[in-house]
């Protein structure tokens, strides 16, 4: 019988492109740590900063993420009345929630404090700025990212020397705010800040740490390496910041120290209710065609460059307008209706929600032929954009008046759909006993569902968890 021949052991081939990463090496030694890399050599390269949760269940669904991304431009835009503004009023109170800060910029002047106080927004971590024009917007959001950038890079370089890390000091940089109102060529500046930047050197000493600890090598500031340096915002002075200090490394809160990369949420409300510099020094009769878009378009491309590396998240309120038809009859062509703010921010955001109002609620038993008032309105959700999941999805929530979104609604509606409650006679039941633990109890409608889930966070984590893997 004869023998087959042993197989032809097959080469060993690197875990790695060699050739890619000696080209990566080069232009990052040639140009700076983080011009160029391997995408293997982190989960987090290319990937948001992180997420902010969206306190809506029914949007984190059809986003498919964790919430809304850090280090992006996110845009909420829908008709008037849908809900827009209660939206990110709960994304940055769910923001402050975790820590992070709020940075409102309430171009329509609509603000109800108390409504937001109910939606759980803390006034002493909400900054508002003032952004009287589109202009002026983004010249105050780009002083917060700076200073964001200048605030993280300085507690970063501390952490690093605290390890026992030698880090070159950082390179400087003057940043001079000049008054909005003043458009001469002469105009003098109001207000000047030495920034540091997180340059080459200090991510290499980074890197060098990184592979020390046995980290994957990256040079970006991420979680893991966070966790160990243990990074942090110092206040007060003398004694006041030696104390923080001790605290913070002994795990004892102290409101003089505060971690490094503290989220922050930037909310634009709206796009559409900001003028450019242009429409507000002309007349009544001038006309600028596109002059809000152009100037949109620019600054969107310096902002990406601004909050990409910083836990910064800026959404964008925007307003749906009907399309004008000039030559005269019904429009039967096109899209019905456009955004504002031209192209720029279709192509600049990396997701972008549409609302619209989509029904009325009524508490349950209860409705409009009854002469009851509606408690809230049905919202549905699209999302045509979405560089971080599947686009195209879409959702229902619904929106109590006084309250915002409400996670029992969302949740009860879709379990009925899904066959998991049954309803008959006013009342609804479980159809798996084991979701109460064995426990056969009617309750009444999705407010009822509400307050069990409120009594009883077990049973919330459970609901949610079925209710998201019905995605």
């Amino acid at each position: 019988m004869k023998r087959k021949a042993p197989p032809i052991p097959k080469p060993k081939r690197p875990p790695v492109d060699l050739f890619a990463r000696t080209l990566a090496k080069h232009v990052r030694d040639a140009h700076g740590q983080g011009s160029a890399t391997t995408l293997d050599m982190s989960d987090q390269l290319g990937a948001p900063r992180g997420y902010v949760g969206c306190n809506n269940i029914a949007l984190e669904r059809a986003l498919g993420t964790k919430g809304i991304p850090l280090g992006r431009i996110t845009e909420i835009s829908g008709w008037p009345g849908a809900g827009k503004s209660t939206m990110l009023d709960q994304i940055l109170a769910q923001c402050q929630r975790e820590g992070g800060v709020g940075v409102l910029a309430d171009t329509e002047r609509g603000r109800n404090r108390a409504y937001m106080a109910s939606l759980g927004v803390k006034p002493e971590s909400l900054v508002w700025i003032g952004g009287r024009t589109v202009e002026a917007m983004f010249d105050e959001v780009e002083t917060l990212a700076r200073t964001v950038a200048h605030v993280n890079a300085i507690a970063w370089l501390d952490a690093l020397s605290r390890a026992g890390k030698k880090v070159a000091k950082p390179p400087m940089y003057k940043y001079v705010v000049f008054d909005p109102a003043d458009s001469s060529k002469n105009r003098k500046p109001v207000a000047s800040y030495d920034f540091c930047q997180w340059g080459r050197a200090q991510a290499a000493a980074l890197m060098e740490w990184q592979k020390d600890q046995g980290i994957q090598a990256t040079g970006i500031r991420d979680t893991a390496s966070r966790d160990l340096l243990k990074p942090v915002v110092l206040y007060g002075e003398g004694d006041e910041r030696k104390q923080a200090l001790a605290d913070w490394l002994a795990g004892v809160p102290n409101d003089y120290a505060q971690a490094a990369d503290r989220p922050i949420v930037i909310g634009w409300d709206s796009v559409a209710g900001t003028a450019t510099e242009a429409e507000l020094e002309g007349s009544a009769r001038d006309v600028h065609p596109a002059t809000a878009a152009k100037v949109i378009r620019r600054n969107l491309r310096r902002l990406i460059q601004l909050i990409d590396d910083e836990a910064i998240a800026m959404i964008l309120i925007n307003q749906r307008y009907e399309k004008l038809n000039i030559g005269g009859g019904r429009r039967t062509w096109g899209k019905q209706s456009e955004t504002y703010g031209g192209g720029g921010i279709k192509y600049h955001t990396t997701i972008r929600v549409e609302v619209d109002k989509c029904g009325e609620m009524y508490a349950p038993g209860k409705s409009r032929a009854t002469g009851h008032p509606p408690v809230g309105q049905e919202v549905l959700i699209k999302v045509p954009k979405n560089k971080l999941n599947d686009p195209y999805r879409t959702e229902r929530y619904g929106l109590i008046f006084g309250e915002g979104a409400s996670d029992g609604w969302s949740i009860y509606e879709d379990l009925k759909e899904r066959g998991i409650i049954r309803v008959g006679g006013g009342w609804s039941r479980f159809t798996d006993s084991s979701i109460l633990d064995g426990e056969d109890k009617s309750f009444r409608g999705w407010s009822e569902l509400t307050e069990m889930m409120n009594e009883d966070p077990e049973l919330r984590a459970k609901l949610n968890d079925i209710y998201l893997d019905g995605r």
